[in-house]
């Protein structure tokens, strides 16, 4: 059942639809796939539950599969094991012809503007609500776009104190799309009043230069209250798939294109196969081949890579390629690790993409993309893709002047990209190598060493449409490989920024980011660029590319310090990022004052900073640098911490005291923040009442002794509630056993829908 304002202000989303010549009910064929897959739904999320809750220590608990665990195939109905399944991707890899030999895409083959290595460049991630926002992805030189229904979506709850005429944003969103693929802003303007002033906004670019867009749908664990299957909230990858797909599917395929997605958060095969059984059955329906639909995946769980052959595997008709999600996946190896106080985690603002985990974890993403995308040698059935680049430019009316730290962000892109264009060349040396050699890239192209190279990032994420940005990004991503060293080895070119040097787009690289290229292994010590040599020999068993070594690669806690002054930019961004939320803005560009840049969040960046800041707390771990908590103070970029107010000396642990004084701190910023925003005359983009409401929440949140996954779901819930019922659903789901809260609801003394929240974040099913 739709709710009525849905139906009201949406009419045009269901009812019966003519998909590729067959009628089709929107609002049945929601409800038949929700029938389906809901028991395996809350089958795999209790499963995700026990997991996180095993005593086991880390390394049994997260450890590679047991060869003979067995994986249900969705192709051929039988059961395979995960050794036949990782032998299968090696004789594909080494162009063996055997019955166990698979790959990626073998079905329907993948089209040119979808293709990951022949549409090379940016991915563009964002919502398409409000409408400009759906403009600006259109026009913007990124060759994919993602409308995103996940961690950047717009809202799917009203917040609370919100008109009531004001859209649930993922159906303004979908109704946008609608819109605009069927032609009716294709030759008029939108405007809108945008502080005091009315915008205008075109679609600019002809639609044959669209960007290839594929649907973000949210992950399994997000419901959605509009839409109601047997008196319960649909699972939101249905609702978003089904919406996509049947109101889309014909407008994207006159166009030449077609109805992809882009799936998050997958942990296991079990739960790729409630995605791989979603998928085909719609491809039945509308009458299309298994695998039309194609998909990519963002491989952001730790708990995935393990799996991660068997995942890949289970959607091999329609897998286009993993990303690397680098935040959720930061988020989610902080929260593999919480419970062992050995295994807490250093300042996370330091475990960059070039550190050696992060590195050996992209690079296992593009092996496994590799084997399993090859065919006669060759890099063409599928390729990986590279992680969020989620810095963002300032404008040039920002009122404190920070477009200065521009060049900035603009060549962090730069190097981020390069990067992984670099880390993404694997060499395939037809003889075995000397001990030690390690060739160079213009020693391959040129012949003088003999083998198969193979180019494997080619595309990479991006979260802010503006055309300087992006152009930063798409340029080492679409350049030749034979042209990459040119790209190293230009000129020098500096630029200020805020009084510093940085170098600018076009330059070649600094001393200091040639150091860390060649400490990385990208280049040797003459700054040659060195592809990662594969030899067959070292990957020819299950047991050689799944052993331990890979493992302590991926999963070690990282080195590193845990600062005091990093626990409050976490608590920051936290605290800042949930406000929004609650205003109902999961796309939040924040201003970070460690950076002096825009810092775009979104749920994957607050799941990062309250995992680890719970960790720490439930620890008590000890801060292991002398350090000084900060206070708000008004600089020449506005209000920040950054005022030394009282020394915190390596030793001192992160108890409850020392909590709650990083707690005040804040709240003295907030006060600070809003007095300057009225001083200069400012309008208040967002209600302010909600600061408090955010406030008590993490305080709550992050002294329980439950840890709750994807918690901003928690969020979702204090967003859209009456503010007389917020303590209640507060302790409903952070304190209160399920049948402690089923009791007082009965007695009144909850809120009615305290009993559903507490189920609802803690992945709770009772029928």
């Amino acid at each position: 059942m739709i709710r009525a304002d849905i139906l009201e202000q949406f009419p045009e989303l269901f009812g019966r639809k003519r998909v590729n010549g067959r009628e089709l009910d929107v609002d049945a064929t929601i409800e038949t796939l929700t029938r389906e897959l809901e028991p395996d739904i809350e089958a795999a999320l209790t499963a995700r539950g026990a997991l996180l809750r095993s005593p086991e220590p880390v390394a049994t608990r997260y450890a590679w599969p047991h060869w003979n665990e067995a994986f249900e195939d969705p192709v051929g109905g039988s059961a395979w094991t995960f050794r036949q399944i990782v032998q299968g991707m090696i004789d594909n890899f080494l162009g063996k012809e055997s019955p166990l030999r698979w790959r990626l895409n073998d079905e329907v083959p993948i089209p040119e503007h979808v293709h990951p290595s022949r549409n090379p460049g940016l991915e563009l991630t964002g919502p398409w609500h409000p409408l400009d926002m759906a403009f600006n992805a259109l026009n913007s030189p990124a060759p994919m776009n993602m409308p995103d229904f996940e961690d950047a979506s717009p809202p799917h709850f009203r917040p609370d104190g919100a008109p009531a005429r004001e859209p649930v944003g993922v159906f303004a969103a979908l109704k946008n799309a609608k819109d605009i693929f069927e032609g009716r802003w294709s030759d008029r303007a939108y405007e809108v009043e945008k502080k005091g002033k009315v915008r205008s906004y075109r679609i600019t670019t002809p639609q044959a230069r669209w960007p290839t867009r594929l649907a973000r749908p949210p992950s399994l664990h997000v419901r959605y209250d509009h839409v109601t299957v047997d008196g319960r909230p649909a699972p939101g990858l249905v609702v978003v798939a089904v919406l996509w797909t049947l109101n889309g599917y014909d407008a994207l395929t006159r166009a030449g294109s077609g109805a992809y997605f882009y799936i998050p958060k997958l942990q296991t095969p079990r739960e790729a196969l409630i995605v791989e059984r979603m998928l085909a059955r719609l491809e039945g329906m509308i009458g299309v081949p298994a695998g039309t639909l194609k998909a990519k995946m963002l491989y952001e769980e730790g708990n995935a890579g393990r799996q991660l052959p068997a995942i890949v595997w289970t959607l091999r008709r329609r897998l286009l390629g993993t990303n690397v999600g680098r935040w959720d996946y930061l988020g989610s190896l902080i929260e593999m690790w919480k419970d062992d106080p050995k295994g807490v985690f250093p300042d996370p603002q330091t475990v960059g993409m070039a550190t050696p985990g992060m590195l050996a974890y992209q690079r296992y993403n593009a092996l496994l993309m590799l084997m399993a995308g090859m065919k006669d040698g060759e890099l063409t059935h599928a390729a990986p893709i590279g992680g969020m680049a989620a810095v963002m430019i300032y404008q040039a009316g920002d009122p404190y002047g920070r477009a200065r730290y521009n060049p900035l962000a603009l060549r962090a892109m730069v190097i981020d990209k390069l990067r992984e264009r670099l880390l993404g060349l694997f060499f395939v040396p037809d003889a075995p190598l000397r001990p030690g050699e390690q060739p160079t890239l213009d020693a391959i192209l040129s012949g003088k060493v003999r083998g198969a190279l193979h180019d494997a990032y080619r595309q990479s994420w991006v979260a802010s449409p503006e055309p300087e940005y992006v152009g930063a990004g798409n340029g080492p991503l679409r350049a030749r490989v034979g042209a990459l060293q040119e790209l190293l080895d230009a000129p020098v070119e500096t630029v200020d920024a805020g009084g510093k040097q940085v170098p600018t787009v076009a330059s070649g690289l600094s001393d200091a980011e040639r150091d860390l290229f060649r400490s990385r292994g990208l280049v040797d010590a003459n700054g040659r660029i060195t592809p990662f040599v594969l030899a067959r020999e070292q990957v020819d068993a299950p047991e050689k590319l799944l052993d331990a070594a890979r493992w302590e690669a991926i999963y070690r806690v990282p080195e590193g310090d845990v600062t005091i002054e990093h626990v409050q930019h976490a608590f920051y961004m936290a605290a800042n990022y949930g406000f929004q939320i609650l205003n109902g803005n999961f796309a939040a560009a924040i201003d970070d004052y460690e950076l002096k840049l825009r810092f775009m969040n979104d749920l994957a960046t607050y799941r990062i900073n309250v995992s680890w800041l719970w960790a720490l707390l439930r620890h008590q771990a000890p801060v292991t640098k002398d350090g000084h908590l900060l206070r708000a103070t008004l600089t020449a970029d506005g209000v920040v911490l950054g005022k030394p107010a009282e020394a915190v000396k390596a030793g001192s642990h992160l108890d409850r005291a020392l909590f709650e004084k990083v707690y005040t701190f804040h709240g003295e910023w907030t006060d600070a923040f809003f007095a300057e925003q009225d001083r200069r005359g400012e309008p208040a983009r967002f209600d302010r009442s909600k600061a408090p409401v955010i406030m008590e929440l993490l305080h709550r949140q992050l002294l329980s002794p439950r840890y709750i996954q994807h918690s901003a779901r928690a969020l979702f819930v204090i967003g859209a509630a009456r503010p007389e019922d917020r303590a209640g659903l507060l302790d409903a789901m952070f304190d209160l056993e399920r049948a402690e809260v089923a009791a007082r609801v009965e007695k009144g003394a909850l809120p009615e829908g305290a009993l559903a929240a507490h189920d609802y974040v803690n992945d709770v099913f009772v029928r």
